[in-house]
């Protein structure tokens, strides 16, 4: 092989190994950038979910309060009165499992930071990996510059492949999901 045929694959590799990391780099950032926007939905749905649970919270039981004082008043129409507090009391035990429901968005909002820390991580590491290359590339005759780009390359398509796995967390609102109480 002649001198100019090597520098030719040398730059074919270089020119290839630059296409792929570009590649990998946007669809990262594209990846990176839909997450932190589902994290943004969940806790901005669930912290929506808590307030209007807790609001129904407070004015049930202020009824509650209220027909609980009237039956002590008054004993004539009582069971009426208790069928009333009875289905109160109802609803205030659904919003508290609401409630409940809602204050798990922690977990979820864990579980996508962590992918996300993850995701940078093997990025991060990638990149040091390149780094430490591109320097002893500088001191590599034509043969070994050649294998070294190879290794990138490959390194590069090896956490291409890591960096696809799906995003473990496919809530994205607070109103699916089932409920485990604490």
């Amino acid at each position: 092989m002649t001198k100019h045929n090597e520098t030719s694959d040398i730059q074919s590799l270089l020119y290839d190994l630059e296409g792929e990391l570009y590649g990998l780099i946007k669809r990262e950032h594209s990846e990176i950038s839909d997450e932190l926007s589902q994290m943004g939905s969940v806790v901005s749905d669930a912290i929506k979910t808590l307030m209007q649970s807790l609001n129904n919270l407070s004015g049930q039981l202020k009824e509650q309060n209220d027909l609980i004082q009237h039956i002590a008043e008054t004993s004539s129409d009582a069971q009426a009165q208790l069928q009333q507090y009875q289905e109160l009391s109802q609803m205030i035990n659904q919003n508290i499992t609401t409630v409940v429901r809602s204050f798990q968005f922690e977990d979820i909002v864990q579980q996508l930071v962590a992918h996300c820390g993850t995701r940078s991580g093997n990025l991060e590491r990638l990149f040091d990996r390149i780094n430490q290359n591109v320097v002893i590339l500088h001191n590599a005759d034509q043969a070994g510059a050649k294998e070294i780009l190879s290794v990138m390359k490959e390194d590069i398509a090896k956490v291409s492949e890591e960096l696809k796995k799906e995003n473990p967390v496919k809530q994205t609102s607070m109103g699916a999901g089932g409920i485990e109480l604490f």
